[in-house]
């Protein structure tokens, strides 16, 4: 049985900010609050949000507020997630702060954060990941 978790649109970090297709209403936009000269795009799309981080013209994170309904379920969401955007390459867990894990791609290029707590996951550049925190 498919789950909304399921059909989650899956987008290329770093492709040009005009390209990206997101099958699902825009909701907001605006800066992003802490990395200058980035734009936040809220969209609402089938399972929840999707947040899209636009910085010098180029897709640069992408979150995911897509609580799933099980346990089982969050495994199966995270796993095709981890996959699309590992892009072959293994992820690391760096970090469990009892909130949620943070991961780095094995070409340390891409992280990866998952609040287990609120049940929402992060992808993006570590470019962006620098400059942000």
């Amino acid at each position: 049985m498919n789950r909304p978790t399921d059909e989650l649109p899956l987008l290329e970090l770093l492709c040009a900010a005009d390209e990206v297709r997101v099958p699902g209403e825009i909701e907001a936009s605006g800066p992003h609050e802490k990395a200058p000269g980035a734009v936040v795009d809220a969209y609402v799309i089938d399972g929840g949000r999707l947040l899209l981080t636009r910085w010098h013209g180029r897709l640069h994170e992408v979150i995911y507020q897509t609580p799933a309904e099980s346990g089982e379920d969050a495994l199966r969401r995270n796993e095709r997630l981890f996959a699309h955007y590992g892009q072959g390459d293994g992820w690391t867990e760096i970090l469990d702060n009892g909130f949620g894990k943070t991961y780095r791609r094995a070409d340390q290029r891409r992280f990866a954060l998952w609040s287990y707590v609120m049940d929402v996951t992060t992808f993006g550049t570590m470019d962006f990941h620098q400059v942000k925190w």
